[in-house]
């Protein structure tokens, strides 16, 4: 489910002001979107002052990235603090949704582990296909933190990409470094823990929840109109 919420590239317009973010990031948050921010203000109603730090990690980046714009834009908790930490982030908007990021007055950082490749999906420029097709250009926000081997480099601030930190390796980016961050190999979490529930680490006062998001109505009725009726099935679900 989280690749093809990944793939589906088209930019979706959030506000009258022409930020537009990648449709499929922003069905996966939708898709969760009411029990987070209630659940937030109950933590804020026990401790009033409180920051609120989102945190994510690819897919998971681009929601908290996400999370965070729409409760300051939407002015959600008025007065709160927020803090934006993700890892291994993709693209999540264009310029007009990086500047607002920006401009926010809040700690924000965007680390990127060596060549990690969902960091630069996706792409800026392909020979202006993804411009062709989705009509925008994503571009990341915040300050790039590259830990780069034994390096930790805090990246400028001035641009939105440092061509000097992650970028300049491109175009020799893995996946394999998307599966490890601060020493972590997620892969256990992903594939043995994940898909085949065996449990193999065990974190002291942590409890997982098994707990699945819900698919957002449109792309449900996407995948059982498919199922049920190949294309002519997507039909009643694109009008």
């Amino acid at each position: 489910m989280n690749w093809i919420m990944d793939s589906i590239l088209l930019p979706t317009g959030v506000s009258n002001g022409g930020i537009k973010v990648h449709l499929g990031f922003f069905l996966s948050l939708m898709s969760i979107y009411n029990p987070v921010v209630k659940q937030v203000g109950i933590y804020l109603a026990r401790s009033p002052g409180s920051r609120i730090v989102v945190n994510g990690h690819s897919l998971g980046g681009s929601m908290a990235s996400l999370l965070v714009y729409f409760m300051t834009s939407l002015n959600q908790f008025p007065f709160t603090n927020y803090a934006l930490v993700t890892s291994g982030q993709p693209r999540t908007g264009n310029v007009k949704y990086a500047d607002y990021m920006n401009f926010l007055n809040i700690p924000m950082n965007r680390v990127v582990a060596r060549a990690d490749i969902a960091a630069h999906l996706f792409p800026v420029s392909a020979l202006g296909v993804i411009d062709l097709l989705t009509g925008e250009n994503y571009v990341h926000h915040g300050q790039e933190v590259w830990i780069n081997g034994e390096e930790i480099n805090f990246c400028s601030k001035t641009v939105y990409e440092d061509p000097n930190c992650s970028n300049s390796l491109g175009p020799l980016y893995t996946l394999l470094d998307h599966f490890q961050y601060f020493d972590a190999d997620i892969t256990v979490c992903y594939l043995v823990e994940g898909w085949l529930d065996i449990d193999l680490v065990t974190v002291e006062g942590f409890t997982p929840t098994n707990f699945l998001p819900p698919m957002p109505t449109v792309m449900r009725g996407i995948l059982v109109g498919l199922v049920q009726g190949g294309y002519q099935g997507l039909l009643p679900v694109l009008g």
